[in-house]
């Protein structure tokens, strides 16, 4: 190769390694606009206790054998398709709505029959069985403007109620009310029953 030819190799080699060299700095970039997305969050979560056999005249001067209408029931009230696990908190309260003592408490459910409907819903703690505060979990899904089946249907004034019992009943408690007050959660958000009644426990007590 001649003098001449071995020059113009050496400086296309030369040309090719600063072209290389250059494209290394060479890229092409931009910048997006930015972008802002709220999320909010509303009152998605909406349910109503109703007792529609409750009349509170049916609970007046009460005598042994009488059966008193109360039908505890949770309707899903929620507009945007959101389904439910709902729960009933009960207190049992003497005449001046103070809560009971166990002691009272056991004695009146000695007075008393409460029908309760175990097919449907489940005391959502075993610790809580006759005892002053209560929660009961319904056992299903409830979609959407539906309603679940009562609590209990009932509450009865034993046969057996003796003069004594019914002394008791009407002085030193005064009567009695059972105080309901109703939860609920989203449905999905849990997988089972336990999971969600955990949450409902949180809710109510």
């Amino acid at each position: 190769m001649t003098k001449k030819k071995k020059y113009i190799v050496l400086l296309s080699a030369l040309l090719t390694v600063v072209l290389a060299a250059g494209l290394t700095f060479a890229y092409l970039f931009t910048k997006t606009d930015e972008l802002t997305n709220m999320f909010t969050f509303g009152d998605n979560i909406k349910a109503e206790l109703t007792e529609p056999n409750w009349d509170e005249d049916e609970a007046k001067d009460l005598v042994p054998g009488k059966v008193v209408p109360k039908d505890p029931q949770i309707t899903n009230t929620s507009e945007n398709e959101i389904s439910e696990w709902v729960a009933i908190h009960l207190t049992f309260t003497d005449g001046a709505s103070d809560a009971l003592s166990d002691a009272d408490m056991a004695r009146l459910l000695d007075l008393i029959t409460i029908d309760w409907n175990m097919d449907d819903w489940t005391l959502a703690d075993s610790a809580m069985q006759d005892a002053v505060v209560q929660v009961w979990a319904y056992n299903y899904e409830v979609a959407p403007g539906e309603t679940t089946t009562p609590l209990f249907n009932t509450v009865t004034i034993n046969e057996t109620v003796s003069p004594d019992d019914l002394e008791w009943l009407r002085e030193t408690l005064v009567g009695f009310n059972i105080v309901l007050v109703g939860g609920a959660v989203q449905y999905d958000a849990f997988d089972t029953l336990d999971a969600a009644i955990v949450a409902l426990l949180e809710l109510l007590v």
